[in-house]
């Protein structure tokens, strides 16, 4: 390592301490290394230096995520197409309310192969579909298959990407029974304990309480089924059904699931709906209305970005 480098690096240090991060940037930018100056520049609140940082060093999801904190989903949008991803392109016009556009590209990504992709591709249809005023049903019809596929997805990246598209699509259409019942089904893979603090953000954010989380990885097979708690919580603090059978097909599926798993341990079930109660028993929650959606990226750590040192 030279001199040069070294010093630089100490610098870098010394600004990330004292909170400069802008001044840590450049030294990371001086010393080429793109990963670690986006990531202060996202730290330090520039998102435009920090999305061209992370286009410039090939990483299209973090560029992506930036841009559209930024409002800017055509551009979003472009970071994926200049890496040949035509799916996530079309994601986040989706996200953006751009329908049209968004169906152009879809239209032309057939040839994604058979895998998890090809999953995510019919989820983009089908809320193309809803957003654009079609039926509900070819949209919720997905959500089991997701369900059942998650557990078995071995990369982190495409297990993420699953996740995040599917609780969107259930968010968007204010099914937050399936949003819990994903997250649950994403939680129970190998693994899977790195998504427990999005799944307290997104409980929290959504039903205005994660009291029913497991409260610390590994914990979740000792909880109960949390999914079924969250569908009693739903229809708490909404006023909608937990699982309407005429929409999704498949009846009251959680409530039973959470009937067994209380039968199987001996204690009583969960109280009514309308009781009012939170999901902790005896506990009372908020009564919250569901809000508008903000679109649901990635979260800024990734398993991709590059190693760098000297």
């Amino acid at each position: 390592m030279s001199r040069r480098t070294r010093l630089l690096l100490k610098a870098a240090r010394c600004y990330s301490e004292a909170q400069a991060h802008t001044e840590a940037a450049r030294c990371y930018d001086l010393l080429g290394w793109q990963w670690s100056a986006a990531d202060a520049y996202q730290r330090a609140g520039d998102l435009e230096h920090a999305a061209r940082t992370y286009r410039q060093a090939g990483h299209p999801e973090q560029a992506a995520r930036c841009y559209r904190l930024l409002g800017r989903p055509e551009l979003a949008a472009r970071c994926w197409q200049e890496r040949g991803r035509r799916l996530e392109a079309a994601w986040e016009l989706l996200l953006a309310g751009e329908i049209t556009a968004a169906r152009q590209l879809l239209a032309g990504a057939d040839a994604i192969g058979k895998g998890p992709q090809q999953l995510r591709l019919e989820l983009a249809r089908a809320l193309t579909d809803r957003l654009d005023g079609g039926p509900a049903g070819p949209l919720l019809d997905l959500f089991p298959r997701i369900e059942a596929r998650l557990p078995s997805l071995a990369a982190r990246t495409e297990r993420r990407l699953m996740l995040d598209w599917a609780v969107e699509a259930a968010d968007r259409v204010e099914r937050f029974d399936w949003g819990a019942r994903l997250f649950r089904a994403a939680y129970d893979a190998p693994g899977g304990a790195d998504v427990l603090n999005r799944w307290r953000d997104w409980a929290t954010d959504r039903l205005g309480s994660a009291a029913w989380l497991p409260s610390e990885p590994g914990s979740g097979t000792d909880a109960g089924r949390p999914e079924g708690r969250a569908a009693h919580h739903v229809a708490a603090t909404t006023g909608l059904p937990s699982q309407p059978a005429a929409e999704a097909g498949t009846g009251r599926a959680e409530d039973r699931a959470a009937n067994r798993v209380d039968a199987t341990a001996g204690q009583p079930s969960e109280p009514p709906a309308s009781t009012g109660t939170g999901l902790a028993r005896g506990r009372t929650t908020n009564h919250l209305a569901p809000t508008p959606r903000p679109p649901l990226g990635p979260p800024s750590e990734t398993d991709t970005g590059p190693a760098e040192g000297p």
